[in-house]
């Protein structure tokens, strides 16, 4: 990831006071969750699956902490029945950040028909299970689209998602 992306993303997460990270390790936001492990103000825990991550969030969106998922597309498609049941089911406020792959010009080096799967049905998927979702594609409004995203989950007492793509990963 981006190094300035990195720095817009952690000072956006401090803004609004999310210290509790959950993570699923990827290669596009290596760099992002080394940065936050190395920061004392963020507390990790790092989950061995795409339902579980969703999941250990959710739960500790529920206990009172502020946390974001960070994950990839796939882990998004993958943990979809355990996202399906925190909107309408239970009303979680749940952050997810997703490396998006798929969009033109990813550098990810995923190749042909799973790359194109992710574009395929990451948006279609949010938009089948009623999950608010921004894509977040150019550093000057990653900031914010960081600080929005989260305070909608708040707002709507619900999940939402910021896939991450463009210049803001590659």
């Amino acid at each position: 990831m981006d190094q300035e992306a990195i720095a817009l993303t952690i000072e956006a997460f401090k803004e609004v006071g999310i210290n509790y990270i959950v993570t699923l390790p990827e290669e596009p936001t290596h760099d992002l969750v080394q940065r936050i492990r190395e920061d004392p103000y963020f507390e990790t825990v790092t989950v061995p699956s795409e339902g579980c991550g969703i999941t250990f969030c959710g739960g500790a969106s529920l206990g009172g902490r502020r946390c974001v998922f960070i994950t990839g597309i796939a882990g998004l498609l993958v943990g979809s029945w355990a996202l399906s049941q925190m909107g309408p089911t239970f009303s979680i406020p749940l952050f997810i950040m997703a490396s998006y792959r798929g969009d033109f010009g990813d550098l990810s080096g995923v190749q042909g028909t799973t790359l194109y799967t992710f574009n395929q049905v990451g948006e279609p998927l949010l938009q089948a299970l009623r999950i608010p979702y921004r894509i977040a594609d150019h550093k000057p409004t990653l900031k914010r689209l960081v600080r929005d995203s989260y305070l909608a989950t708040l707002q709507f007492d619900a999940p939402a998602v910021l896939l991450l793509t463009g210049e803001v990963l590659w």
